[in-house]
């Protein structure tokens, strides 16, 4: 007879802990971690496992029992104990915070680089950079009505960032938005899932929108920035009062 199980334990590399951002949102998941791997737990062992879950990298699916005695799949005896040192935290708390030290095979001094790669199937396009010389004259000729599903931020470079649907026809550089993530179009972040975690670490006020280069550097830029479309709005725009925030893709 089957032991009865409380529930499902999923175990990762330590190093691929990023991979949990795709599922931080699912509900009553906890996560731990030890010198070499993470834990996450509170998966019901009664229900079907969600297809995130099982696209994680994990090293091992183990079912636990209220003896907290781990069992792989179909076995009558268990293989290990959970560890009661483990500290659980739910998920989106977890992710907020270091990693021990002791889990990395050496002292860590660089951040995580964050890459962009190509993709064949771009999102919609919500963003468009472009110049305020090509601004002006659109909004010389645009109808009302367009101009009112749009909203605008300029610097002190000549830059405008238009934000709205549908975008004008206007030379510049699209963009696609991903919660604050504004990400060139025809392009996505590698490893995939880590956008939560991104803005998690670059906005956790939702201040900003964060634009990206194809190249991996980035922008900060203030929400408030942002001002409606309106033809007068945009004859009276000139530079604005300070550069966007530039940085290089490094945490």
């Amino acid at each position: 007879m089957m032991p009865p199980w409380t529930g499902i334990i999923l175990q990762l590399p330590l190093q691929q802990y990023t991979a949990l951002g795709t599922v931080r949102h699912l509900p009553r998941l906890e996560a731990a971690a030890d010198n070499t791997a993470v834990w996450l737990r509170g998966i019901p062992a009664t229900e079907p496992v969600d297809p995130l879950l099982l696209q994680l990298p994990a090293i091992c699916t183990w079912y636990v029992d209220s003896a907290q005695r781990l069992f792989r799949k179909g076995d009558l005896t268990p293989t290990d104990i959970l560890d009661n040192a483990l500290v659980w935290q739910p998920l989106p708390k977890w992710l907020t915070v270091s990693l021990p030290v002791s889990g990395m095979p050496h002292p860590v001094n660089e951040g995580a680089r964050i890459t962009l790669i190509p993709i064949a199937q771009p999102g919609e396009t919500t963003a468009l950079l472009t110049t305020l010389a090509h601004w002006h004259t659109y909004g010389e000729t645009a109808p009302a009505i367009r101009l009112q599903q749009l909203s605008f931020a300029a610097d002190n470079q000549d830059r405008v960032l238009i934000i709205g649907h549908p975008l004008p026809s206007i030379p510049g550089k699209a963009y696609v938005r991903e919660q604050q993530l504004l990400l060139p179009a025809g392009f996505a972040l590698q490893p995939a899932g880590i956008a939560p975690l991104i803005v998690q670490q670059l906005d956790p006020q939702q201040e900003y929108l964060l634009l990206f280069h194809p190249d991996g550097s980035w922008e900060r830029i203030p929400q408030h920035a942002l001002v409606p479309a309106t033809r007068r709005g945009i004859r009276a725009t000139h530079s604005g009062p300070a550069q966007p925030e530039t940085y290089d893709n490094v945490f």
